[in-house]
C-alpha cells in the first residue's frame, strides 16, 4: 500500500520589506509614502551592520495612490454580478489604469527623474506600480537613502536609516515604496512530508479522480477541454517542462506540444525558494492544471519570493491579460503579517496594495484561485522566549492572500477510503468530509505513543485544509447574509503545543471578516493524487490544497472554452447560487462530527462553514447555471 505525502501547499515564510517613510521634509524633497514605523526603533537589535555594496542590483516598487478608490468595489460587482448594468463588460488593463491609476501625465514624471540617476523604470498598465531598478549607489542618490545590511535575530536584513525622499510633486502621489529594506524571515512549513515513491502511475491516483468525482467529465463529452484558453500559474520556483510533458503522456492525456510558456519576473532575491522542494510545488501546479484542461495553454509567472515578487507576479499576469484563470499555492499567515507590522518590520499598507492588485484581476474577469493551506485552521505564530530560543504558538490565524476578497480560496476534503495504517490498525472514512487528521485519532486510542513517535503518521494527523475568518479583510458583500458566514462551530482537536486532543467539546461562536475557503475538493494525502518529478525520483502520491487550486484553475478554463467568455470572479455568483435550492451546484458538508479541519466543523442546516466553505462542486451543474 502506497503512503502519501502532504505537499507543502503554502510556504509560511515571506521576504518582508520595511517600507520606510518620513516625518520631516526638506526644501526640495519630501518623504515618499506613509510612515508606518521608524527603522530607528529596531536599530539596536541589528548586528554586523555594513554598507551595501554600491554596485549591488536593487529592485523596488513604487506604489502610487489610486484614483476613484471608493468606486472600485462597486465596479467589481457591476461586471461580475448577473443583473447589474455592466455585467460581463470586463475591463482592459488600460481602462483599469485610466480609471483607478494615476493620470498618465503624473506617471510620466517618474521616468525622467530616475533616468537622471541611471535607474531603469517600468510602468504597469494599471498606472499604479512602477518598477525601479539599478545599483545601490544610484538608488541612494535618487531616494536620499543609505542602504546597509545587517542581521536581525540571526536573519539577514537590508535597510536604510534615512527614509526615502522624492521631489514633492512625485512624493505626493506615492502610497508606499517596496524594497528599500528587506528582511529574510523563514517560518515553519504548513504540512510535513510523508510519501512513498511509486514505480509507475496508478489509475486510482490519476487526475480523473477529480474530473469524474466532481462531474467535470460531462463537459469533456460536450467537447469543452480548455481549447482557446490560457491558464496562469504564479509560483516562486522554476521547474522542468519535461516533468509535465512526461506526466501528461503517461496519464494518456492528449495535449498539444509547446503549450507551456514561462514569464520570468525580476524581483529581489531575498529568500531562496528555488530549491527542489519548491520546484516540486510548481511541477504539481502545472501538471494538475494542464491535465484538467488538456487543450489549454499554460503561462507560468515565476519570481523570487518576496512582497515585491508577489505583487509583481500578479501585476504582470493582469497586465498581460492573456490568462482567463490563475492560481497560486503560496502564502503567509496573517499572524506573521501582524507580527512584522507590530514589530516595525512591515508596512500596514501591504494588504491594501495586494487588494488593489487583486481587484484589477477581478475587474478584468480573471478567475483567481489561491490554496488555503495544509495546516487546518491552525497556523504558527511567535510566542514567548526562553533565553535565545523562540517558543512558537499555534492558533486560528487566517492565510494571506487566500483571505483576499477578490480571489476564490480553495480548501480540502477527504473522500471515502479504508486502509491499514499498520499491523492491527486500520482507518476508514465513510463519506466525504472536511480534510482534517482528527479521523486518525481513534485508530491510536490504544497506541497513542505510536502516533506521537512516528513523524510521518503524526504529520498526517496534524494536517488539514486551511480555513477560517480573516482579521485583515472585512466580510465581503457576497458573503453577507449567507447562513454560516461569521458564525462557527469548532472542536479544538490540536492543543497549542500541537498535541492531539481526544473528544474535544463542541464550541460555537461568532466573528467578523472575510470567511474562507469558498470551495473545496479532495486534498488529503491519504486519498491524494500522483505527480511526476524526475529530480524527486519520479512518481509519488501527494496531497494538499496545492492540488485543488490548479485543478479549479483548469476547470475554469474548461468552462470558459464552453461559454466562449470568461467566468470572471466566481464569488460574486457562487454565493447567490448556493442560496438557490434548485440551482445550487454545491454539496454542503454541515455535520459537526467527523467533519473538521482540526478546528472548524460543519454547522448543521447552514450553507457555509469555515472548514469546507460552500462545499464541493458539481461542475456540470455550475456550468449550466453560471451566467
Amino acid at each position: 500500500m502506497k503512503k502519501a505525502k502532504s505537499l507543502l501547499a503554502l510556504s509560511t515564510g515571506l521576504a518582508v520589506l520595511l517600507l520606510v517613510a518620513p516625518t520631516a521634509s526638506a526644501a526640495s524633497k519630501k518623504n515618499a509614502g506613509k510612515d508606518p514605523y521608524g527603522i530607528n526603533k529596531i536599530l539596536a537589535k541589528l548586528i554586523g551592520k555594513k554598507h551595501v555594496s554600491p554596485n549591488k542590483h536593487i529592485q523596488l516598487d513604487i506604489v502610487l495612490k489610486p484614483q476613484n478608490q471608493n468606486q472600485l468595489t462597486d465596479e467589481i460587482y457591476n461586471v461580475n454580478t448577473p443583473g447589474k448594468p455592466n455585467f460581463k463588460e470586463f475591463y482592459t488593463p488600460a481602462r483599469f489604469g485610466q480609471k483607478f491609476g494615476r493620470p498618465a501625465k503624473v506617471v510620466g514624471q517618474y521616468r525622467p527623474y530616475f533616468a537622471k540617476y541611471h535607474l531603469k523604470t517600468q510602468t504597469f498598465s494599471n498606472n499604479l506600480i512602477l518598477k525601479v531598478s539599478g545599483s545601490a549607489k544610484n538608488v541612494n542618490k535618487a531616494f536620499g537613502t543609505n542602504l546597509e545590511s545587517a542581521r536581525y535575530h540571526s536573519n539577514p536584513v537590508q535597510f536604510s536609516t534615512k527614509r526615502p525622499k522624492l521631489p514633492a510633486k512625485l512624493a505626493d502621489n506615492v502610497l508606499t515604496v517596496l524594497g528599500i529594506t528587506s528582511l529574510n524571515v523563514k517560518a515553519s512549513v504548513l504540512a510535513k512530508k510523508s510519501a512513498k515513491k511509486a514505480a509507475k502511475p496508478v489509475a486510482k491516483y490519476a487526475p480523473s479522480k477529480f474530473t469524474n468525482r466532481y462531474q467535470l467529465s460531462p463537459l469533456y463529452d460536450q467537447g469543452f477541454k480548455g481549447q482557446g484558453q490560457t491558464v496562469g500559474i504564479v509560483s516562486f520556483a522554476g521547474f522542468d517542462k519535461a516533468n509535465a510533458e512526461h506526466f501528461w503522456k503517461a496519464e494518456h492525456i492528449a495535449t498539444k506540444p509547446n503549450r507551456i510558456s514561462i514569464k520570468n519576473i525580476a524581483s529581489p532575491s531575498v529568500q531562496a525558494t528555488n530549491d527542489k522542494t519548491s520546484q516540486f510545488e510548481t511541477t504539481v501546479d502545472v501538471e494538475q492544471a494542464g491535465a484538467v484542461a488538456p487543450q489549454a495553454n499554460i503561462r507560468l509567472y515565476h519570481a523570487n519570493f518576496s512582497d515585491v515578487g508577489m505583487v509583481n507576479s500578479f501585476a504582470t499576469a493582469f497586465d498581460e491579460n492573456k490568462v482567463g484563470s490563475l492560481s497560486m499555492s503560496w502564502g503567509i499567515n496573517e499572524y506573521m503579517l501582524h507580527y512584522y507590522k507590530n514589530n516595525h518590520l512591515l508596512s500596514p499598507v501591504y494588504g491594501q496594495v495586494m487588494n488593489l492588485v487583486m481587484a484589477q484581476g477581478a475587474l478584468q474577469g480573471i478567475s483567481t484561485f489561491i490554496a488555503s493551506g495544509d495546516s487546518g485552521a491552525l497556523a504558527q505564530g511567535v510566542g514567548g522566549k526562553i533565553g535565545p530560543i523562540k517558543i512558537p504558538n499555534y492558533s486560528t490565524y487566517a492565510f494571506f492572500p487566500a483571505d483576499n476578497p477578490w480571489v476564490t480560496a480553495t480548501g480540502g476534503t477527504t473522500i471515502p477510503f479504508s486502509r491499514k495504517i499498520k499491523k492491527g490498525v486500520s482507518v476508514s472514512v465513510n463519506k466525504e468530509r472536511a480534510w482534517g487528521g482528527d479521523y486518525l485519532f481513534n485508530a491510536y486510542t490504544k497506541g497513542r505513543n505510536e502516533l506521537l513517535n512516528n513523524i510521518k503518521l503524526f504529520s498526517l494527523a496534524t494536517a488539514g485544509g486551511g480555513g477560517g475568518i480573516s482579521h485583515l479583510y472585512n466580510t465581503p458583500q457576497y458573503q453577507e447574509g449567507v447562513s454560516g458566514v461569521n458564525t462557527f462551530n469548532a472542536r479544538q482537536y490540536i492543543s497549542n503545543l500541537m498535541q492531539p486532543r481526544m473528544n474535544p467539546v463542541l464550541l460555537s461562536g461568532t466573528d467578523y471578516g472575510r470567511n474562507y475557503p469558498d470551495v473545496s475538493a479532495n486534498a488529503d494525502p491519504l486519498t491524494g493524487y500522483q505527480v511526476y518529478d524526475k529530480a524527486m525520483k519520479g512518481w509519488s502520491v501527494q496531497g494538499g490544497t496545492s492540488f485543488v487550486a490548479p485543478q479549479f484553475n483548469g476547470a475554469t478554463a474548461v468552462m470558459n472554452s464552453g461559454k466562449g467568455q470568461r467566468m470572471g470572479l466566481w464569488n460574486a455568483q457562487i454565493y447567490q447560487l448556493a442560496q438557490d435550492k434548485e440551482k445550487t451546484p454545491f454539496t454542503v458538508m454541515d455535520s459537526n462530527t467527523n467533519n473538521s479541519n482540526l478546528y472548524y466543523t460543519g454547522q448543521p442546516g447552514k450553507l457555509y462553514n469555515q472548514a469546507t466553505g460552500l462545499g464541493t462542486v458539481n461542475f456540470q451543474k455550475l456550468y449550466d447555471n453560471y451566467q
